[in-house]
């Protein structure tokens, strides 16, 4: 039980050190977010530095930390669903989001989490959004 114990806590120890920090803005190598999600991998860290983002819908593959610095503002504008979730352990902190489009179909959100577990909404200010926050078939969901 032990020689289990010490292996996982190598992988995750070894894991932990693979992750890297993904910038996004203005003076970053990132400039839109699309382009970093694309790039995340398990594990990573995806900062968004403040500012207007106008990118259609996001959607979030990989089990990241995607926060935003000074409340970058995610825009759907009226046309899109924001952000999507569709991935175990994401952690969703410090956006404004904003104008998502309206749909009785597909119910879209400004936050729209799908089959997923281990997510956290965190300290995200939302408005003009058909459905803030959209929670289907999730378990150990955390919005704060």
């Amino acid at each position: 039980m032990k020689k289990h114990l010490f292996y996982l806590a190598w992988l995750l120890f070894v894991q932990n050190g693979l992750a890297k920090t993904i910038k996004v803005g203005k003076n970053q190598a990132f400039k839109t977010i699309r382009k970093a999600l694309a790039a995340s991998q398990n594990g990573d860290s995806l900062l968004v530095e403040k500012g207007f983002y106008k990118e259609g819908n996001l959607t979030i593959r990989t089990s990241i930390y995607f926060a935003g610095i000074g409340m970058p503002i995610l825009d759907g504008e009226k046309k899109h669903e924001v952000l999507s979730v569709k991935a175990n352990n994401v952690t969703v902190k410090g956006f404004k989001v904003q104008h998502s489009s309206i749909a009785s179909l597909d119910d879209p959100g400004g936050i729209k989490v799908y089959e997923s577990s281990n997510v956290r909404i965190l300290d995200n200010v939302l408005y003009d959004n058909f459905f803030g926050i959209y929670i289907q078939y999730c378990k150990n969901i955390l919005v704060k």
